[in-house]
């Protein structure tokens, strides 16, 4: 699609990428029996492997100068590329849902959380100032080591399950699992509300306000970014090594350069070098729209932001188009700007979403 322009982005903003590494946790889940690691990825996909994704800040640095906050996609010279629900939800292998997470208003579900994985009440009163609270990393580590000693495998998957959606999957400070994670968490585990499209959607959230506002914090799950990203710079000679992304991801030699380095070698990649298609991307469908909006708007923990299907195309092996403003719809705010009409029209048409599957899809 290179007819949206020349690359006229600004100069190179620094960011900060908030860090996933949680040793402590790496070590308890040594003593896992290999029935209870089975069940966990069961019922929560891949997540442990992305515990295992040594991301590289310099290259995500770089990455997100590339960001182009009115087509909600990566801009480089001569291609555009953005990540979508169907390359989340393959890279995880997330289990089948029956619906997607949405953010209620004064909704917390500690309580019933700190129940299920049997918490102590003096531990699960929530810490913080503000509107952001949450429970310490270390507090829930000090739990899973009581699982550990009682044998109890059932409540320390779930446990363990809930530092992910804190710490890797919605981050927002470091070492602390805040409610709207926890939220997030037992939207899925007591009614299977998918958390992809909440994944996404704070993804290019926190890089559209990164890339226009400089000493931000990438707030995301920075290992599927990564992962993403990097497979298609990169995974041109490894076709047919990449069966898995997360599993298969350390076939890919681990380059380290500086952030100009990668910016200067982004710049220079071109349609023929790009892998546009990864080995491992093979969906039965795709979700184009949903309701009358002509573009997909997602919601996150803290904010509602929309991308538009016609830039993907060429990702599925399609001809790709030049989407207008109106598929956008103008969407891209937090919800602290008080706009709760728009968030409620948008719930309403996640009831009404349009998929389409491969041979539905325009060929070129």
């Amino acid at each position: 699609m290179e007819d949206i322009g020349n690359n006229m982005h600004g100069p190179f903003r620094k960011v900060n990428i908030l860090s996933s590494a949680m040793p402590g946790v790496n070590d308890l889940y040594a003593l896992m029996p290999k029935e209870a690691k089975a069940e966990l990825e069961r019922r929560y996909g891949r997540i442990l492997d992305l515990l295992r994704i040594s991301v590289d800040p310099a290259f995500m640095r770089a990455l997100i100068h590339f960001w182009e906050p009115e087509f909600r996609c990566f801009r480089f010279p001569h291609f555009d590329i953005v990540p979508t629900l169907e390359d989340y939800d393959l890279m995880i292998k997330w289990p089948k849902s029956r619906g997607v997470f949405f953010v209620q208003e004064g909704c917390i579900s500690s309580d019933k959380v700190a129940e299920l994985i049997g918490l102590p009440l003096h531990l699960s009163i929530l810490e913080g100032n503000g509107a952001i609270k949450g429970w310490k990393l270390s507090i829930l580590e000090e739990h899973l080591s009581l699982l550990i000693h009682q044998g109890n495998w059932m409540t320390f998957n779930k446990t363990l399950a809930l530092i992910f959606f804190g710490i890797i999957l919605f981050p927002f400070h470091e070492k602390v699992i805040d409610h709207v994670a926890i939220d997030a968490f037992f939207a899925w585990d007591a009614h299977s509300n998918s958390p992809i499209p909440a994944i996404l959607a704070d993804t290019l959230i926190t890089i559209n306000f990164c890339q226009q506002k400089s000493g931000k914090q990438i707030r995301c799950c920075n290992p599927l970014l990564y992962v993403w990203e990097y497979t298609h710079f990169f995974a041109k000679n490894h076709m047919g090594k990449l069966p898995d992304p997360l599993r298969s991801f350390h076939r890919i030699p681990a380059l380290r350069k500086y952030a100009m380095a990668w910016k200067a070698e982004m710049e220079d990649c071109t349609k023929e070098t790009l892998t546009w298609m990864c080995p491992w991307f093979r969906p039965s469908h795709m979700l184009v729209r949903c309701g009358r909006f002509s573009n997909l708007p997602l919601m996150g923990l803290r904010g509602c932001i929309a991308y538009s299907p016609k830039l993907v195309l060429r990702q599925l092996g399609r001809t790709q188009t030049l989407p207008n403003q109106e598929d956008f719809g103008g969407i891209c705010f937090l919800y602290t700007s008080g706009k709760q009409s728009q968030i409620d029209v948008i719930k309403k048409v996640w009831n009404k979403p349009l998929y389409f599957r491969d041979s539905e899809l325009d060929k070129p």
